[in-house]
């Protein structure tokens, strides 16, 4: 199960490049600790080519990672720059009640106060402040001012009913 890496959709990191002889330098997209670790499995994809790469050593450096993948030769470390890398969703971390991943949200029906269907969300946008939800039909700003409830395994968040949140010219 975990050997098909074709299913593994969860991106995690990038690889920015070779570093002594045949190691990678990777740039992480995950704060999880044990991400890049030595026994840490990843998907390395690049150019529509999937490959596993299995962590040998690895250590931190300059806010990314130098990790050891047993590759065989500078060349095929220098064939993986630029690589997008991949992990299974079984992997992840478990998140505490009440907490999720953004990923999570795609899908995910916003629906205000009143009953009024605002669409599915399509995209995340990070501010400084909070995150914005996008849907076909309006951004609605990830706050308490906006956001009286989310229920990520139902699938559904309900927002306040705030004047000009939607389009109401119509």
């Amino acid at each position: 199960m975990l050997d098909d890496i074709s299913s593994w959709d969860v991106l995690v990191g990038r690889i920015k490049g070779r570093w002594d002889k045949a190691s990678l330098r990777i740039v992480p997209f995950s704060e999880a600790k044990d991400r890049f670790a030595a026994g840490a499995k990843l998907c390395a994809e690049i150019g529509g080519k999937r490959t596993l790469l299995d962590i040998k050593t690895s250590r931190a450096k300059d806010g990314g990672w130098i990790c050891d993948c047993g590759l065989l030769s500078t060349e095929i470390a220098e064939s993986l720059i630029g690589a997008q890398l991949f992990i299974d969703r079984s992997m992840r971390e478990e998140t505490k009640d009440g907490e999720f991943y953004v990923d999570e949200l795609f899908g995910v029906r916003v629906v205000s106060e009143s009953g009024v269907e605002m669409g599915e969300i399509e995209e995340v946008i990070e501010t400084p402040n909070h995150d914005v939800y996008v849907t076909n039909l309006a951004m609605i700003p990830a706050h308490p001012d906006f956001i009286v409830s989310r229920d990520i395994p139902q699938k559904m968040i309900v927002v306040r009913d705030v004047p000009g949140l939607l389009n109401d010219s119509e």
